[in-house]
């Protein structure tokens, strides 16, 4: 009886007819620590691209690094999510050392997002210098999510509790922290506010028969496309509507696609006709540039990025293994996805809401295989998981007719329900509870990976930095120093990745020669089995020249001040020994070298070898 009353109280917890109201709350209220998270990595470049010109530091302009059209909303949608574009900047980025030497030339990252470009240029005309309210501004949209989704499940996902139970389980997720207190990752939450939109007035369509709600869906779609690329998601929703909710033949469930694919299809051809797009490093994949490149990428990536929607193990963790655990981990997590796949089999047969939220988690999936797999990526995965995993929870509290009968999977089924309890209630509110700080600990683990200030006096010189833990962090450094009013150096020249150890030949007085003691310069070596380190996770977001575009010996890349020629390269293009010669000694005062040290987690200045003699530099094992 005892176990009768609390399981009715839950329900009529979760059946509040203000439960939407009362997730949103909570939602906002664990997220009010990012309101004081400040500008973190692209939000410092889109800083130099949305403020007020005058107020940008003339050495970050006189560096190249500003933007011809700061301030402007044309500038805002042309520059702020282009962060490298050969037309405009990539040649200047590479000059002053914000990307290192060995960046392949036909690198190039130009998104268009121009409704989330909108609502940061009119965070900086309303808000000027407020970071704190450009941070309350996503938790804005975080909330108009969240009261979107509850929504959503109350209309697509049978029983008002089962709905309340899937609202609750997205709240408790933490993949939405993330992008909260990043301002520059809004646009997932505006792409995800446009695309439920999108899926509720295309219900309301085929409920209605009405073309009013299917024009308004269409425009919501687009509005969805136009905050961010991740709003491709929307049509797995849409085409699992089709397949499971939609009525009629198979022709009919198809015609009622026809308009979302017409304007997705415009959408990319308008994308790509205005260049944008991303190619050339490992990053970022463009399905439509790179088709085999990101086939593969979709093969490795989605099956972590679908466990993680069932064990809450961050997907982050999967980038911080080497390569050597991948290949043993991945045929572990598809054993483990065709199991649970046979578990719930009993349930997707008899509902085919539960098979709607199926269908829209696994192809939702697909548009974030185009990059490393993330947590903060996961919203739109997140909306099926949850929905999913409420039916299955539900399902077996209500001894509904499809669980098992036959003992042993029985047995195996209640097992899994039991681990989703734990994992997506009460584990999953003790880690939402802690994100803000195991996120501030790794923001600042980052931020140190560019702190040269306490090894060097850089005003006006050219900063060496002989071996880097985060190459792509020097992007930022320029304009993190603008923003903060201290001094740029004249230049930067990054010489070679942490990831490895290597020996320091000077060779005379201006040339020094970096040989890989093993591999190559720019990976992680030795590759030690079962290991998970965070500069794996460096080694990848730092990679700035994607496979078969490997560089060549004796080829060689000229930077004011500096020349790199290549003497060695594996198999693979990835240089094993280099040769920089300077224009003035290398103990001229005006370079600056600093050296970074795993065990210290810091800079400090490098000593360089006489003539003639060697020194070591220690990688990361």
């Amino acid at each position: 009886m005892q176990g009768i009353g609390i399981r009715a109280r839950c329900v009529a917890i979760l059946e509040h007819r203000h439960l939407d109201m009362i997730l949103v709350v909570l939602a906002v209220i664990v997220t009010l620590p990012a309101l004081r998270a400040g500008l973190l990595n692209d939000d410092l470049h889109h800083w130099s691209v949305l403020a007020d010109p005058n107020t940008i530091p003339a050495d970050l302009t006189n560096a190249g690094l500003g933007s011809d059209k700061g301030g402007q909303l044309t500038g805002a949608v042309a520059e702020q999510f282009a962060p490298m574009d050969q037309q405009r900047n990539l040649a200047d980025l590479k000059e002053y050392g914000a990307i290192p030497w060995w960046t392949y030339d036909g690198l190039w990252v130009r998104f268009w997002r121009p409704l989330s470009s909108f609502t940061h240029w009119l965070d900086y005309q309303v808000f000027r210098s407020s970071i704190v309210a450009m941070h309350a501004h996503n938790i804005l949209w975080l909330a108009a999510v969240v009261f979107l989704v509850t929504i959503l499940y109350r209309r697509l996902n049978g029983p008002a509790w089962m709905a309340g139970l899937a609202g609750l389980m997205f709240v408790l997720d933490d993949f939405t922290y993330f992008p909260a207190m990043w301002i520059a990752n809004r646009n997932i939450f505006l792409s995800l506010f446009f695309g439920i939109l999108c899926i509720l007035w295309h219900n309301r369509w085929r409920k209605s028969g009405e073309w009013a709600p299917a024009v308004v869906s269409l425009i919501f779609l687009a509005g969805s496309l136009l905050s961010a690329e991740a709003g491709v998601a929307t049509c797995a929703y849409l085409f699992a509507y089709a397949v499971t909710l939609e009525k009629g033949n198979w022709k009919n469930r198809a015609a009622t696609l026809a308009p979302a694919i017409a304007v997705t299809v415009l959408w990319r051809l308008i994308y790509n006709l205005l260049g944008h797009g991303a190619s050339g490093g490992s990053f970022y994949l463009d399905p439509s540039l790179e088709p085999l490149r990101y086939a593969k990428a979709m093969l490795i990536r989605g099956p972590i990025l679908l466990m993680r929607q069932w064990s809450r193990i961050s997907a982050d963790t999967f980038s911080c293994v080497p390569v050597s655990t991948r290949l043993i981990l991945w045929p572990i997590v598809v054993v483990l996805l065709l199991l649970i796949l046979y578990l719930i089999w009993p349930l997707l047969k008899t509902n085919r809401h539960a098979r709607f939220w199926a269908i829209g988690m696994h192809l939702s999936v697909l548009p974030i295989c185009a990059t490393m797999p993330m947590n903060r990526n996961l919203l739109f995965v997140g909306i099926g998981a949850c929905g999913l995993v409420g039916h299955f929870i539900g399902g077996i509290a209500a001894k509904e007719d499809w669980v098992p009968k036959k003992r042993f999977r029985r047995f195996l089924t209640k097992s899994l329900f039991v681990t989703l309890i734990v994992v997506h209630l009460p584990l999953a509110l003790i880690v939402r509870t802690v994100s803000p700080f195991t996120t501030d600990i790794m923001v600042n683990q980052i931020k140190k990976t560019m702190d040269v200030e306490q090894a060097a006096q850089i005003a006006g010189k050219q900063l060496i930095v002989v071996n880097a833990p985060n190459p792509a962090a020097f992007f930022y450094f320029p304009y993190a120093q603008a923003y903060n009013a201290k001094p740029l150096p004249d230049k930067i020249r990054v010489l070679a990745p942490a990831f490895a150890g290597f020996d320091v030949t000077r060779e005379g007085d201006k040339t020094l020669t970096l040989k890989a003691q093993v591999g190559n310069l720019l990976s992680c070596k030795p590759d030690r089995i079962l290991d998970i380190d965070v500069v794996y996770m460096l080694e990848a977001i730092s990679t700035v020249r994607s496979n078969g575009n490997g560089l060549h010996k004796a080829e060689k890349v000229s930077l004011p001040g500096m020349t790199a020629e290549i003497l060695h390269v594996d198999n693979y293009g990835q240089p094993v020994e280099v040769r920089f010669t300077f224009d003035v000694s290398l103990d001229d005062p005006s370079l600056n070298w600093v050296q970074w040290s795993w065990r210290k987690a810091r800079y400090y200045p490098f000593k360089l070898p006489p003539v003639g003699e060697k020194k070591e530099v220690r990688g990361p094992f």
